[in-house]
This record gives C-alpha cells, structure tokens and sequence, in this order.
C-alpha cells in the first residue's frame, strides 16, 4: 500500500549507499527490447469548485482491487475523489468530526498522508504530534518529543516521505543536522524512523552513507523517497543521485539494482552553496532521479527521472514557472522490472509530472500545469499492456 506526498522547494534525497550489507543484482539491460505499451484511455475530470484549494503540489493517492483515489488537502479536512468512478467526490473528512481527535480543526501546515481508502496518518507539526485516522476516528496518537530521543523529527510535506503497511515508516528531517553552518556531512546519522503501529515505540535505520562524510551539503539530497511493495514485503528506496534503486525488508540488509537510463548518469561533483536559491540551482543543472513508484497490479518498477538545465536554462524555467514546469525541463519515466531491464521511457514534461499514480486501471497523470483554473482538474489515464 502506499502513502504519498509531495514538495515543491525541495525534491528526494541521495545515498551512494551503505556498503558491507549489500546484495548487487546484475547490471541493467540499458538496450533491451520495449515490452510494454502505454497508450491513451481518456481523460477524468474533477469538479474542485466547492470549496476545494489550488492544489500547491501535493499528489495524495491511494489504489486497492476496488479503485482508485485522490486525496485533496483543504483548511479544515481533505476531500477523496474516486479516479474510477470518473473522478466523482466520495467523501469529505472534516477534522472537528474525527472522534477521539484532540488537535486543532484547522489543517495549517499539517498533513494527511493516506495509507488506505478511509486510514490516514495525520503530522500535526505545530504540535509535533503523530495521528492516526480510520473511518473518522482517532485510533493512535503519540507526541514525538517522548519517544524520538534526539533523532531528527519525521520530514513532513514531501513526496512519499513515509509508507505504512504494518509499521509506520517515515523519512527524517536530515535537515535539522546538516542544513547549518559548517554545511559538512560530519557523522553517519540515522536517515529512518520506524514507528510501532500503536506508535508506541520508535527506532531509526539506514546511516548516512561512509561517502558523504566530509562532502559539502547539498539539503535536495538529504530528501528521498520510498514505496511499499506488499507482496515481497520490502520498501523500494529511490536516492536521487545514485544510478540504483535499493530494496530493503529491514533498513539493515540491502538488494539493489542498476535503473538508470545511462551509467554515471547522476553525480555530486558541483555542491557547493550552503543558501536555498544555491541548492535548488545545483539541483536543478545536474541530472537527478526525482522519485520511484512499484505498480503492484503489473509488478513495474518505475523511477522518474530529470535531465539537467544549463545555467541559462535554468535561469529562464524559474522565471517562468515558480513550479519549474517548463519544456526546456525535461521529464522521464522509465519503467523496469525487478531485474533492472529496461522495459519503457515516456516522456513527460508536457505533464504535472508530480502527480503520477499506478493503479488497476493503469496509470494517472495530471494534465494541468498553469493550475490557474481553481474549479476542473483533469487526469490523463493511460492503459499499460505487455507486448
């Protein structure tokens, strides 16, 4: 199952990973034969005039055997659209009506993260406090301050920072430690929280990699990201600037694969800014591996990718699009399989390539850009097929 959410200053995180527990898969077929075909199904519209906010780059979805569904985050709740059903809204969770739920009714720099079709994990951050929500109840809760020690907080409002199937699972705010003068990686600091499922309990995995130690910060690749895959039981972690997709039961032993569109396609050889506008400028004129995403009804595995702007060109896209949605910006998804062959590339910088969602249908992307038009949303659905 999956959980998913998004950013817009900053993208996923990098690590060249952990070394003496790792397992390598054989090196991916860069050449092989296209044996999937994507093609065009029709177009769903939502209606987001009730009340509904511009969307401001959070893709919240959520897929089973019996749909598929889009979340949208307002001040007091979040609304479900059912992507099936040709994007009819189904529900509507406000926050005064959740039962046991003791937090403020107003969502403010909060975040829903949906884990199920009714079940959300709720990070109240003024509060720092962990909800957890099932059919407009407040099942678990925990203050974090009680049982995180001095391990960073959860990252919160980025893109697929946390999964939960049994546990909860989140990325951490490496931020915290790293984002600050001298602006060195200096220890191997825990980048995992695990939480218990009655939240009572929590530990942190995955160090910072050997490699990083005395490399200049660069906080977009403090960020990663991570999907569940239920039937192998294993989480899929995508780090932006490293050519292999890594795959763990544990945070302990590690399995990876090559899934890259090229050797040595991403690098870290121009950090050197310790400012905002300096970081998202090296980000962005290197190539990076945005996110990864499992399709579990076809088992696909699909990293996004970006090919670096020239300086010039990056100057131009910020200007004209404070979302960086630009042609010259350019888009891809490629598509494995467990093996890291090459299976598909499509392009997909004419789209809102930060809503991307897998379900049994096939594949949803958003078609809105400018996102000017406050009342539709319209998704692309392609259908996948074996060739």
């Amino acid at each position: 199952m999956r959980m998913v959410r998004s950013l817009f200053y900053l993208f996923t995180l990098s690590i060249p990973l952990i070394s003496c527990n790792q397992l390598s898969k054989n090196e991916s077929n860069y050449n092989a034969e296209e044996s999937i075909t994507l093609t065009f199904s029709k177009s769903i519209q939502l209606d987001i005039s009730e009340n509904f906010p511009k969307l401001q780059g959070n893709p919240l979805f959520f897929s089973d055997k019996t749909g598929s569904y889009f979340y949208i985050q307002t001040s007091n709740g979040i609304g479900t659209f059912d992507l099936q059903k040709g994007g009819k809204s189904i529900s509507y969770l406000r926050l005064n009506e959740v039962e046991n739920f003791r937090g403020k009714h107003s969502t403010g720099q909060n975040h829903f993260i949906p884990y199920s079709k009714d079940g959300f994990v709720y990070f109240e951050r003024q509060n720092d406090e962990i909800y957890i929500f099932e059919n407009g109840k407040s099942i678990q809760s925990q203050k974090l301050a009680r049982i995180i020690g001095d391990n960073p907080k959860p990252l919160s409002g980025v893109l697929k920072f946390a999964v939960k199937p049994k546990q909860l699972i989140t990325a951490l705010n490496m931020a915290e430690i790293f984002a600050k003068p001298p602006f060195i990686y200096q220890n191997q600091q825990n980048t995992i929280g695990v939480f218990d499922q009655d939240l009572q309990e929590f530990d942190a995995f995955l160090p910072l990699p050997a490699e990083y130690i005395d490399k200049k910060v660069n906080v977009y690749d403090l960020l990663f990201s991570m999907d569940y895959i239920q039937n192998e039981d294993e989480f899929m972690i995508n780090f932006p600037v490293s050519d292999s997709l890594i795959f763990t039961r544990d945070f302990k032993n590690f399995d990876k694969i090559a899934a890259t569109p090229k050797k040595g396609f991403v690098k870290m050889d121009n950090r050197s800014g310790i400012h905002m506008g300096e970081w998202k400028k090296e980000y962005y004129t290197d190539n990076t591996f945005f996110t990864s995403y499992y399709d579990s009804f076809r088992d696909l595995y699909i990293r996004h990718y970006r090919k670096a702007l020239s300086e010039s060109e990056f100057e131009l896209v910020e200007q004209n699009s404070f979302k960086m949605f630009h042609p010259k910006n350019e888009n891809f998804l490629l598509f494995l399989d467990r093996e890291g062959n090459h299976l598909h590339t499509m392009d997909v910088s004419d789209f809102n390539h930060l809503y991307v969602h897998f379900g049994k249908e096939g594949m949803y992307i958003l078609n809105d850009t400018e996102l000017e038009n406050e009342d539709l949303l319209t998704f692309s659905l392609f259908n996948i097929e074996k060739n």
